[in-house]
């Protein structure tokens, strides 16, 4: 084991977490403090910073009276690494992660100083474990270099900026790669504190496990109690109105048994403020199955939205009636939470005709205008079938050169509902339990809960957003999602080509 003092080693804990809900309590215990004891295995009092800036919780300043506080006035990832560097260019490796991750495994992260130390590399991660077990660690004089690689990036520093800075000249660095003993990467664990469905996890780990528990031990907590990692939903799809203009041929909403309709705007704050107390942060989608833009009050179900930072807004339309007054109305709103994909699935006008039955030099004007306002979390879709799949690649092209993200989506069949358009078969050659029943919950025009996005007339009920209690609605999705991890599937769950995609 190597003396963090001796080799000139600091431990560096940001506390700069945007927009987050800080928890200063976990089953009786005070989670920093639990990391900070932690760290202290490996470490001493005087090499141990913590990043700060002047929204930091109060509960950090009983600790800042105690260890090193670096300062930060301005967000930017690239004067964040500067200032690293300034406060601390007298060490030569810096253990680097974030105060809400009190599960990290020093065993592992003494492996991997080890390992970093011994093959004098300039970057060591991680690799498979799942975000909170593992730090980062990073050779003190490759933060400048980190900070000249964002000369022309104003991005604000998160959890991937370090990697994502060093992706930008990936070969020009000595990095070092630790692998963990069983791949969590496809699982998308991370286990912090400051949002509530990681949060939720970590407290039945404490609780079952203990705050010492190792990676093995969470491994074999998580396959024994797979229960423990559907917490809350974190992808909301809201059907605020089921109308939509053109007849596209891969839409499900001809097969519609239920009533149609649109929902009331102030049943809509009922149901979005349910779920703002029960998940705190999340992404919520317009429209389900319906052309968002169809709904005469779709401008006041915007804002309501975006008044929350902790909720991601995803408006999804055809970009038929988004005008450049539209555009306007959007690019004014300024707004960083608000994701705007537009269902285009062509770049030739019949084949678009085809497809969704409609002017594409009208969408497509549409969308340009829009670009010209604001390249802001703006994309462009296609949903990938035979009529369109020789246009795929003239598709990307396209709208990447116009400052456009690009997304190519898989075709749903709603289990087996539509007719197979598509042959190309995407599924992993083994089944994973279902990533929907898992983090989405979708609500119907009139407040209804369906089990899925397949299930589009209501035939598996779990509740009413407007009448029930949201934690009932979402604790009678469990046991079709345990089924699923005893690969148990029944006759609609058997037939789905969607369990595998993940949404936002």
């Amino acid at each position: 084991m190597f003396s963090l003092n001796i080799m000139k080693n600091a431990i560096v804990l940001n506390a700069v977490i945007k927009n987050r809900r800080w928890r200063d309590e976990i089953r009786g215990l005070d989670p920093v403090k639990e990391l900070i004891k932690k760290l202290k295995k490996i470490g001493i009092e005087e090499d141990i910073f913590i990043i700060v800036d002047d929204t930091g919780p109060r509960q950090l300043r009983d600790l800042l009276n105690v260890y090193n506080k670096i300062q930060i006035d301005d967000l930017r990832a690239k004067n964040v690494f500067q200032k690293i560097y300034s406060s601390l260019s007298p060490y030569e490796n810096i253990i680097y992660l974030y105060i809400d991750t009190p599960l990290i495994d020093i065993e592992i992260t003494e492996k991997m100083l080890a390992l970093h130390i011994e093959e004098l590399a300039e970057y060591t991660y991680g690799e498979g474990f799942p975000a909170g077990i593992t730090p980062e660690i990073i050779k003190a004089d490759l933060f400048p270099k980190l900070s000249s690689l964002l000369a022309n990036d104003n991005s604000e520093i998160e959890r991937g900026s370090i990697f994502y800075s060093l992706s930008k000249e990936i070969n020009s660095f000595d990095i070092e790669t630790y692998f963990s003993s069983e791949d969590l990467k496809l699982m998308r664990i991370e286990l912090s504190t400051s949002v509530r469905k990681n949060a939720l996890l970590v407290e039945q780990v404490i609780e079952n496990e203990g705050i010492l528990c190792g990676y093995d031990r969470f491994c074999a907590f998580i396959r024994k109690h797979p229960a423990v990692l559907r917490t809350v939903p974190s992808y909301i799809e809201i059907e605020i109105t089921s109308s939509a203009n053109e007849a596209c041929i891969y839409s499900p909403l001809r097969y519609i048994k239920r009533a149609g309709g649109s929902l009331d705007y102030d049943h809509f704050r009922i149901v979005l403020d349910k779920i703002r107390a029960f998940s705190e942060e999340f992404y919520v989608a317009f429209s389900l199955l319906g052309e968002p833009l169809m709904h005469q009050q779709i401008k006041k179900f915007i804002e309501y939205t975006l008044q929350d930072k902790n909720i991601n807004l995803i408006l999804e339309t055809d970009g038929i009636l988004f005008d450049p007054a539209f555009s306007d109305y959007i690019s004014d709103l300024e707004a960083d939470n608000l994701h705007l994909i537009f269902e285009v699935d062509a770049s030739e006008s019949e084949t678009y005709k085809k497809i969704r039955g409609g002017d594409l030099n009208r969408v497509e004007r549409n969308i340009r205008y829009l670009l010209s306002k604001t390249g802001k979390n703006v994309y462009v879709q296609m949903v990938r079938i035979d009529e369109n799949e020789q246009e795929m690649l003239k598709f990307y092209d396209l709208w990447e050169k116009e400052g456009a993200g690009v997304i190519i989506q898989n075709y749903n069949s709603y289990a087996g509902l539509l007719p197979d358009i598509s042959k190309y078969d995407l599924r992993p050659l083994e089944r994973i339990p279902c990533w929907h029943l898992q983090r989405d919950m979708v609500v119907f025009h009139n407040g209804d809960v369906p089990r899925c996005k397949q299930d589009i007339n209501g035939l598996f009920p779990m509740g009413n957003l407007l009448s029930d209690e949201i934690s009932e609605v979402w604790e009678k999705g469990k046991p079709c999602y345990l089924k699923h991890h005893a690969e148990d599937y029944d006759e609609y769950c058997v037939k789905c080509n969607e369990y595998y995609t993940f949404n936002f």
